[in-house]
Order: structure tokens, then C-alpha cells, then sequence
């Protein structure tokens, strides 16, 4: 039975590399969509002439699909990403938000995308942001749990999985917590029909980040994951050092009406010191995922997905029981 993920993104491998800033760039995106899966340009804050600039990098790598993402929420910034995206004509448009998904809005631009003849993924973090996503026309639905990299979000990726392909019948895919065959099989027999991970492809040998970022990700275990910024409404996780400590100090003796602010000055520019400048100590922030502890070398992008899937299928075909 053919896959509905791979025939709805046309690729070979149902899996999704996860949209992560100003590290998802056009050597990892086009390393992933060349190797079978789909690669996302993590174009969501990106000025209008990045994206373009990305989206052509990615063009000369790979003639396969690929993807960039952007948040719908209403402001400038969504504005300024579908116009790249739509100018760029990029194949399929990987859209994520911070809020629960307002029907109208969500219809609006799924329709604008559709008409451009894109693909779009939907990318949510609650059930009820499924069935809208459904509804508006979603052909793929990514359901985030937990435990992903980024932006904390609040329901367990296996129990989000297990309500959501109880309630669409939109192809859905497992994300956050995933970094190995087996695990996806497990989400396969829940019922996703495709995976996407982003912290495990932080650590691979494509990853235009600094080595020393690759790293700590393998370096890492999973209670060095922490989550900061909860006074700012939008905490992410990161890997434990003197930044985290310092960003969870401020939450923590300070009322969050200031703490918030404080946050963001004292955060400003830590993705960009440890992603291209490697320090990862002192004031670089590493955004990893809680499957730190999963992830043991850096590897090859094949070996996260060819490989990675060849593997899965194995599992899939053992013969389990219960008596």
C-alpha cells in the first residue's frame, strides 16, 4: 500500500525534516530532500530576501520538493513569508503557530497556497488545531508533542498522536521526542503515517551549524534539557549551561512581569553565537530536544532517512505478541 505522506509531498521517504531557525538552511534542506525525505527551509523569521536567497541556494542542490515554513499568525512576518514563498514558488509551505488555529485565517491562506499550487503542511500542537487544519484543507498534518526542540508545547507527542488519528483522516505525522527506527515503528502502529525529527538532524554531518553545537547535542542526556523563558509565554528548550541557568534564575527571583523582558535581552542573539560562532558554554543557546539522549553520533543525513527508514520497515516486520 503506497504511503499517503509520500504521495501527497511526492518523496520517497516519509520523513520530515524538522523547521528550525537559522539552523534548517539550504546545505541540510536539500541534503534531506535529495536523500529521499522532505528538508525545510526554517524560514518562519526570515526577512523576505533570506528566504528567496535560501529557497534558490536549495534549488541549486536538489531539483526534489522541499519545504519552508512560516507561522500564521497575523502581523508582518506572515505577510512577508507567504509573499517569499509564493515568489519563490516553493513546492510545499510547512505552516507552524503559537495560537490555536482560527478557522477563517487558517482557510484564507491554505486557499492562497493551494491556488499557487502548494502543498501545505500543518504543523499543531492540540487537537482541536487537527480538525480545523483538516477542515481548511490541510494535505498533511504534523502533530508536535512535548518533548520536541524549539518552543515548548504542553500534550505528549504519543497522546496527541493517538487523539488526532482518532479524529482526521488527513495523513498525519509523528514529531517531537523521535530519533530512531524503532520509535517510529511504534508511531506507525499508533497510526502516523510518517515521522519528523529536527534535533537529530542538528547533529548531522550536513548541518551547516557549528561542529561544537553537534557536540553537545550528542554529548547531552536527556536531563540536561531544560525549559526556559516560561515568563515570556513562549518557553523552548535548550541544553543546560551558564545561559539556561542564568535565563531560569531571572523566572525565578524576579516577578514575570519584568522577568520577561529580561529574558529576551539576556537570550538576544544566543541561537546565532552558538549555531555560527560555536560557543555553547557561557551565552551560545543550543535548542535541542528531550531525545538528546537518543542521539549518540553525528551521522550522515542518509542514515536519517534511507537508512532510518529501511530499518523502520524492519521493525515493523517482526512478529510481536502478547501470549
Amino acid at each position: 500500500m503506497a504511503n499517503r505522506v509520500c504521495e501527497a509531498l511526492g518523496i520517497e521517504y516519509p520523513v520530515i525534516q524538522g523547521a528550525m531557525a537559522w539552523t534548517s538552511m539550504a546545505p541540510l534542506v536539500a541534503a534531506v530532500s535529495e536523500a529521499g525525505g522532505l528538508g525545510v527551509l526554517g524560514s518562519g523569521f526570515m526577512p523576505k530576501e533570506i528566504i528567496l536567497g535560501q529557497v534558490d541556494a536549495v534549488r541549486k542542490m536538489t531539483s526534489k520538493p522541499f519545504a519552508a515554513n512560516l507561522f500564521l499568525d497575523p502581523g508582518p512576518q506572515l505577510e512577508i513569508g507567504t509573499e517569499a514563498i509564493l515568489e519563490g514558488k516553493v513546492p510545499v509551505v510547512y505552516i507552524d503557530s503559537l495560537n490555536l488555529l482560527q478557522y477563517d485565517l487558517t482557510k484564507e491562506y491554505y486557499d492562497r497556497f493551494h491556488a499557487a499550487g502548494c502543498k501545505v503542511i500543518a504543523k499543531i500542537n492540540y487537537l482541536e488545531d487537527a480538525v480545523v487544519a483538516e477542515k481548511a484543507g490541510a494535505d498533511v498534518i504534523i502533530t508536535k508533542g512535548v518533548e520536541g526542540g524549539g518552543h515548548c508545547t504542553k500534550v505528549s507527542g504519543r497522546v496527541l498522536l493517538a487523539e488526532v488519528v482518532n479524529a482526521v483522516s488527513t495523513p498525519v505525522v509523528a514529531s517531537g521526542g523521535i530519533a530512531t527506527p524503532r520509535q517510529a515503528a511504534g508511531c506507525t502502529v499508533v497510526g502516523a503515517e510518517g515521522v519528523e525529527m529536527g534535533t537529530a538532524f542538528m547533529a548531522s554531518e550536513e548541518c551547516p551549524v557549528h561542529i561544537n553545537v553537534k557536540k553537545a547535542i550528542v554529548k547531552a542526556i536527556d536531563r540536561d534539557i531544560v525549559a526556559c523563558g516560561a515568563s515570556t509565554g513562549e518557553p523552548s528548550w535548550q541544553i543546560r549551561n551558564k545561559l539556561a541557568d542564568k535565563l531560569l534564575k531571572i523566572d525565578q527571583d524576579h516577578p514575570w512581569s519584568e522577568a520577561a523582558d529580561m529574558i529576551r535581552e539576556a537570550s538576544s542573539g544566543s541561537l546565532r553565537i552558538a549555531s555560527l560562532d560555536g560557543e555553547v558554554e557561557e551565552q551560545g543557546a543550543v535548542m535541542g530536544g528531550q531525545v538528546v539522549g537518543l542521539i549518540h553520533e553525528i551521522k550522515p543525513v542518509k542514515a536519517l532517512v534511507a537508512d532510518f527508514c529501511k530499518e523502520w520497515q524492519e521493525w515493523l516486520s517482526k512478529s510481536y505478541s502478547l501470549f
